[in-house]
């Protein structure tokens, strides 16, 4: 398979890895703007989950690069591993160091990651400019999370939560547009018909 062939077949995952990411950081997001009064109970299990779907969005999402030579093959996995350990520890202990900690550590390993990948390619894939943002808002949430720690579970979730948001609106315009491109290539293709 040459590697404008795999590039073409593995859009299609990216963008729908992508969607995968925007339904668990959208919901995520929602739930923390209207929870008014959250207990670290709630933030606990909430931010389990969304740790959990994240590392299933992430661990897609390296899938699809790592078919197109986007990804370096000694990363893959780490942050789905890291993301899923954090989300595992937050459903068991219910604290907010807990959640803080784990999310910083798994939030900034995902973002780095993020980075490293639009550093990479950021001249020849189409979703550079995209993990490009992806990547900083998502270390900054998780650089952001430890210095509200003392604050309680809804000041982390409005931290995580905004940067879910943010992560989701960027990920959406960016799913959207690939899905149109994948349907735009594969279009006179599939119409064309076969030479006698």
């Amino acid at each position: 398979m040459s590697a404008e062939t795999a590039g073409m077949t593995a859009m299609p995952a990216l963008w729908r890895a992508f969607l995968v990411h925007v339904a668990v950081a959208g919901a995520f997001g929602l739930l923390t703007i209207f929870w008014g009064q959250p207990s670290v109970h709630v933030m606990s299990v909430a931010g389990g989950l969304y740790f959990l779907g994240l590392a299933v969005a992430v661990y897609l999402t390296e899938q699809s690069l790592r078919v197109q030579g986007a990804m370096p093959a000694w990363l893959t996995r780490t942050v789905p591993v890291f993301l899923a350990v954090a989300g595992l520890l937050n459903l068991w202990i219910h604290r907010d160091s807990m959640f803080a900690q784990t999310g910083a550590l798994a939030l900034i390993l995902m973002g780095v990651v993020y980075l490293i990948v639009w550093a990479r390619n950021r001249r020849k894939h189409p979703a550079a400019r995209d993990f490009l943002l992806v990547g900083i808002v998502t270390t900054l949430t998780g650089v952001l999370l430890p210095l509200f720690q003392a604050l309680g579970a809804h000041a982390l979730l409005g931290v995580a939560g905004g940067g879910a948001v943010i992560s989701a609106v960027v990920l959406v315009l960016a799913a959207l547009s690939y899905r149109h491109d994948a349907r735009e290539t594969a279009g006179p293709v599939s119409q064309a018909k076969p030479v006698n």
